[in-house]
């Protein structure tokens, strides 16, 4: 197991320790990469995952919402170790689940702009009017 020097000591080192240098990424617990219910990992519901040469280990808060750099702060229990793939997918599919989130509570902001009170009423003629 290669901990770079700059993370001895830290939250990083303990996590990868606890895992034994494998990826954490269980389909059946919260905090997963996104994977299922269709498709698995190669090796099943869990990703077992080792570091690889360009590929290391990266340790994510459990909760996908917080910030990936606020890892490091947090305590070892809510923290995961996940391989770059993982990592990647659980990620992307944060960001998508984020954007459509924001994109809701736009349009429901917008709409309620303009209440159907505060809408003019037409006046002259309609065009269902003038087609008789």
């Amino acid at each position: 197991m290669n901990v770079p020097e700059a993370l001895a000591g830290t939250v990083y080192e303990q996590a990868v320790g606890r895992s034994n240098g494998h990826c954490e990424c269980d389909l059946q617990k919260p905090g997963h990469c996104g994977l299922g219910p269709d498709k698995f990992h190669s090796t099943g519901q869990r990703c077992h995952e080792r570091e690889a040469y360009r590929s290391p280990l990266v340790v994510a808060p459990r909760d996908p919402e917080i910030p990936e750099r606020e890892a490091i702060t947090l305590p070892l229990d809510q923290v995961m170790v996940l391989c770059r793939g993982c990592f990647v997918r659980r990620r992307n599919k944060t960001k998508k689940a984020r954007e459509a989130r924001n994109l809701t509570a736009l349009l429901d902001e917008e709409n309620t702009l303009f209440a159907s009170s505060d809408l003019l009423t037409p006046t002259g003629v309609t065009i269902a009017e003038h087609a008789e």
